[in-house]
Formats: structure tokens, sequence, C-alpha cells
């Protein structure tokens, strides 16, 4: 089995995943995985069949989306996800409470968002973990206040 969404689609560890390049992966790989396939074989090639295109299913959906791609390229670089909820950075908590207050008289949020997208990906592609999870307590952060004004614009 594969380890990550990343590596099973052949793709390099980032959030920035061409789209195209995703569908044409997964296309490939289910194509290969099709029940008439395998209609000829034991009982344990066509449940492997199956696991795997349950796995391919599952990473496509996560490498859609930025935000679920974030979790996972933190997994695929074995480095351990942030507990969300507590942060001693004073000066992201700082920002956190100003970003409230900016987000309570309607301005719009998403250029911070998309700015905490750009640095976890430059921490990412620097493998620096202390600030790529600095950028994902951030991300995270962003990606629940603009879940209570407005649905985070990929």
């Amino acid at each position: 089995m594969y380890k990550n969404p990343f590596e099973l689609f052949g793709l390099p560890i980032s959030i920035y995943v061409h789209g195209a390049t995703l569908d044409q992966r997964y296309f490939e790989i289910m194509q290969d995985l099709h029940p008439d396939k395998f209609s000829g074989e034991d009982a344990f090639m066509k449940k492997s069949a199956e696991q795997i295109a349950a796995h391919a299913n599952e990473a496509y959906q996560i490498l859609k989306s930025p935000l679920t791609c974030v979790d996972a390229a933190i997994k695929a670089k074995s480095w351990a996800l942030p507990l969300e909820e507590t942060t001693k950075d004073s000066i992201l908590l700082m920002e956190m409470m100003e970003l409230q207050d900016l987000a309570r008289s309607g301005h719009d949020l998403r250029p911070f968002y998309q700015d905490a997208l750009v640095q976890f990906e430059k921490a990412l592609q620097e493998d620096i973990e202390t600030n790529a999870l600095a950028a994902y307590t951030r991300l995270r952060f962003l990606a629940r206040l603009l879940g209570t004004i407005d649905a985070p614009a990929n």
C-alpha cells in the first residue's frame, strides 16, 4: 500500500496539485482497477483491487482541496500535526484576535487565507517544519473563521 496520497499519484508533496494531472492519474488508476479486469481472478486479488480503489478515491478527495492537502503534506513529511486548540505563539494569538475583529467588521479574510497557504507551501518546500506548523495553525484558524462567514475560496 502507498504511504500517502502524493506517492499514490506520483506527485511531489505540495498543496498546489495540478487538477488536470491529478484527474488524469486518478482516471488511469481507476481504469487499471476496474472490476471487469479482475473477473477471472481469485477473491484475494478482487479484494486487493477494491481496497486500492478505495484508497485512491480517498486520496483523490484529499488532494483536490488545499486545506486537506495541508494535513496530508504534514503527514507525508512525517511531521506531527500540532494541536489546533493551543498555541503559545503570542504574535499568532494577537493576529488571531485582530483577524476576528476584521471579520466582525465585514472585511474579506480570503486574502489572509491565501497568504497562509503560500506561507505553508514555502515552508513545506524549504523543509522548515517549525514554519510549516506555524503556518498550519494560522491556516486552520482562518479556515474556521471563514467557515463562520463564508466558505474559503480554493
